[in-house]
């Protein structure tokens, strides 16, 4: 169950251009329509996404879509989650999986596996990694490099539910202005 997050993350960056342990093939969920998203007063025309059943909200370029799957697995179904908003150069990504109630895990080799998958996954090389805790939330932040982008992400763990933000940027550039806007706006409301 540790790939689930990041497999589909990973899918996604490579779909975007810029260690599944289920064989099972995806059945497919319909795109949800746009969750809540409100104009800030943001210069840059950033808006403040709101996912209701998310239970956050961060800042991003524009409101994405709810890209949602349901997998069955023989810990029970998952339902993975995901975001992506492009601009020009960059991606942003932001997912979250539910596992089965029955599921349990360990919480930092979940962390460390959505990083470890993630990283391969896309072929990358991890180049920094360090453990730590984000609104009091468990976290693993880690950066990598592909032959032409470089990731930065950090991964939470709130309750049982992995949350994981990606922004992926050219390669050799200073990482985009807006990555700590990105990962500073993110917050967790739990129900």
């Amino acid at each position: 169950m540790r790939w689930q997050l990041a497999t589909c993350l990973i899918m996604l960056a490579s779909l975007s251009a810029y260690g599944q342990e289920h064989s099972s093939p995806r059945p497919s969920v319909p795109t949800q329509p746009r969750p809540n998203a409100t104009r800030t007063p943001d210069p840059a025309g950033w808006v403040n996404f709101i996912s209701d059943e998310g239970h956050f909200s961060v800042l991003v370029p524009e409101a994405p879509e709810d890209k949602a799957e349901t997998t069955p697995s023989a810990h029970g179904p998952y339902t993975t989650h995901l975001f992506v908003v492009k601009d020009t150069q960059n991606v942003y990504l932001i997912g979250w999986v539910d596992y089965d109630p029955s599921f349990n895990f360990n919480r930092q080799a979940e962390l460390e596996a959505n990083r470890d998958n993630f990283v391969k996954g896309i072929s990358a090389t991890l180049t920094s990694t360090r453990a730590t805790t984000i609104d009091g939330y468990s976290a693993v932040e880690f950066s990598a490099d592909t032959a032409d982008r470089t990731f930065l992400s950090r991964v939470y763990m709130v309750g049982r539910r992995p949350y994981q933000l990606v922004v992926g940027y050219p390669k050799g550039g200073d990482p985009p202005s807006e990555v700590s806007k990105f990962f500073n706006s993110f917050k967790v409301k739990l129900p």
